[in-house]
């Protein structure tokens, strides 16, 4: 029983190990989304050149996911480099899951006027 106990603690700390530390995690055109436990499924539309919202509160655990629905192509990029959509062409999508509180600014990379907010609260 004391073996059994030592391993599955150990396979615990390993798999914890391995988790991401920088706030979130990402899956990219096309995927889908998925949710995490205590989380919800949160969207931004990106139309006429903008972002919509361009501010979205969300807790802790929720994956926001960008859709293209524009006829140009656009990116999802954090201003502190913890994500990059790149290129999402008119129907793509690209999800994101914020494992950490904190607001976190964006903008598109091919339009740099257009820019928006994720506030995460924990």
């Amino acid at each position: 029983m004391k073996r059994v106990l030592i391993l599955a603690t150990a396979l615990v700390l390993a798999v914890a190990a391995c988790s991401s530390d920088d706030g979130g995690s990402a899956t990219t055109a096309g995927g889908g989304s998925a949710t995490t436990a205590g989380g919800g499924e949160e969207r931004v539309e990106i139309a006429d050149l903008a972002f919509n919202p361009d501010t979205l509160t969300v807790p802790v655990g929720s994956t926001v996911t960008w859709e293209n629905t524009d006829s140009l192509a656009h990116t999802s990029n954090s201003d502190d480099e913890v994500w990059d959509s790149g290129t999402l062409d008119s129907g793509d999508e690209f999800s994101f899951t914020f494992d950490e509180a904190g607001t976190f600014t964006y903008f598109c990379e091919i339009h740099p006027s257009m820019t928006g907010s994720i506030v995460v609260e924990g």
